[in-house]
């Protein structure tokens, strides 16, 4: 890592190799606090920590600067413990391995916590430079981002005095996001009347779906595979008897399902195997090249002790069917945008309940509130009870920012061309922290990172030294001194 330590920007990375040996998966970032409010109080710095773990740090304006344009800079301290099979690594307690490998920086068979760990390095190194030009500061590292925003969602944002806010928890460095989406999880449990299992058991399958994140590939048509499933047993029942014993599918919310297993009972099941072969065909033509290797398929199984009746199977079919998934709506201020949508994300089975789990964003709240609404009168009904939670809201575009038009005159001096403007159908802090504080105008960017959230987790090294020039030449003319 002595290579990495010479490269520039030097306080960045050195912050970023100090941290990597921190544990801090998402609720342990206690031992990464503590060493924030050590590194406040070593450079003599104001600092507060919140109960859940918030660390707030500030830093006055560098001589002669304008203070009424003081600028908050927000990242999160925690990381996404993933690793391969057969690392041995233990999160809790173990350092991040660094390794550097043709211009990017790896993990050692696990994660590299580059998101959001450098902001938190980003963070360091601007505080600790006395000769950087900046407006007064306010950094502000979040816990708890990973798994529902959870920092930022009980962050007090009344002291904040900035007007400004810089978050560092996107990228690349040659985009700035402008707006994302809110989010929120919808369950909706259907009680059913076990009776007992009558007829041929068989286990109609999808599998081979690209999936993908439920915001950000949303908009690419991709299959559900618990929508194709709903789709298979209408068909089925339409042309011949079947009751439906168990529906299991998808494995997370936030993540376009790609496989479903539903188990039926029929009376004939070589009317099932053709209707099935039939419409994998249809499938397939139907989604193309956008999700080219689909397969379903349909085979004997062990005998289950119950099923639905005729009733119950058919209620849940239909509301399978009629369950909205997918885009909603889209941006009429920017083109190409996915403004609302819904994913049907997991469906689960377990005794006589069967829940169905939703995630629907939107970057407009009327707009969530209407899928919301829509949601609870599809539970009413089809007699099942339902519940919400997690619920976040987005940051819609604002027509107007100086911070915004900053960047773009920066980058354009710095590089001869034209900053990207790009809003996100996920979820950002941005939007919580905007709702708390609705007169700031916000910003998003970073520097390249790819794979996230996987052990091929890695970061461009070459686009951490072009976003740390284009972050001192903002602060810099923020201040008034460039």
């Amino acid at each position: 890592m002595s290579d990495l330590l010479n490269r520039e920007p030097k306080a960045f990375f050195r912050y970023f190799k100090e941290i990597s040996a921190i544990p801090r998966g998402s609720g342990n970032e206690k031992a990464l606090g503590d060493y924030l409010v050590g590194f406040a109080l070593s450079h003599n710095l104001e600092c507060t920590r919140d109960k859940v773990g918030n660390v707030l740090i500030r830093k006055p304006a560098f001589a002669s600067a304008r203070v009424d344009d003081a600028v908050l800079i927000q990242g999160h301290m925690d990381m996404v413990c993933e690793k391969n099979v057969g690392t041995v690594h233990d999160f809790m307690k173990d350092p991040i391995k660094l390794v550097e490998r043709d211009g990017f920086l790896y993990a050692q068979g696990t994660t590299l916590g580059a998101d959001n760990g450098v902001a938190v390095a980003y963070m360091l190194a601007i505080l600790d430079d006395d000769s950087l030009l900046h407006p007064d500061l306010e950094c502000l590292f979040t816990v708890q981002e990973e798994t529902g925003l959870i920092g930022a969602e009980r962050f007090d944002a009344s002291p904040i005095r900035a007007k400004l806010m810089i978050n560092l928890d996107s990228g690349p460095d040659d985009t700035l996001l402008i707006s994302c989406a809110g989010g929120m999880r919808t369950h909706l449990t259907k009680t059913f009347a076990c009776v007992p299992f009558s007829g041929e058991a068989l286990r109609i399958s999808v599998r081979g779906l690209a999936g993908g994140h439920s915001g950000d590939d949303i908009g690419k048509c991709r299959g559900n595979a618990i929508k194709l499933i709903g789709r298979v047993l209408l068909n089925l029942s339409e042309e011949t008897a079947i009751c439906l014993a168990s529906i299991c599918g998808g494995g997370k919310d936030n993540a376009i399902p790609r496989e479903c297993d539903a188990v039926i009972a029929s009376a004939d099941p070589e009317a099932v195997q053709r209707i099935v072969g039939n419409l994998e065909t249809i499938i397939k033509e139907e989604l193309g090249v956008k999700d080219g290797g689909v397969r379903l398929s349909c085979e004997s199984c062990d005998m289950p002790s119950g099923m639905m009746d005729s009733r119950d199977s058919k209620e849940l079919i239909a509301l399978l069917n009629l369950a909205p998934n997918g885009v909603l709506t889209m941006s009429p201020r920017m083109e190409g945008l996915v403004e609302s949508s819904c994913n049907l994300g997991v469906i689960v089975t377990e005794g006589s309940e069967v829940t169905l789990t939703f995630a629907p964003r939107s970057s407009v709240e009327s707009l969530q509130d209407d899928t919301q609404l829509k949601l609870e009168l599809l539970a009413k009904i089809f007699g099942c009870s339902y519940c919400h939670d997690s619920r976040y809201p987005g940051w819609q575009y604002e027509p107007q920012s100086k911070l915004r038009e900053v960047f773009a005159q920066c980058y354009r001096e710095l590089n001869g061309s034209t900053m990207k403007m790009e809003a996100i159908h996920a979820g950002l802090e941005c939007g919580l922290i905007k709702a708390k504080k609705p007169v700031l105008d916000i910003v998003s960017t970073g520097p390249a990172i790819y794979d996230f959230h996987t052990p091929n987790e890695h970061l461009d090294l070459e686009s951490c030294f072009r976003l740390w020039k284009l972050l001192k030449k903002v602060l810099g003319m923020l201040a008034g001194k460039v």
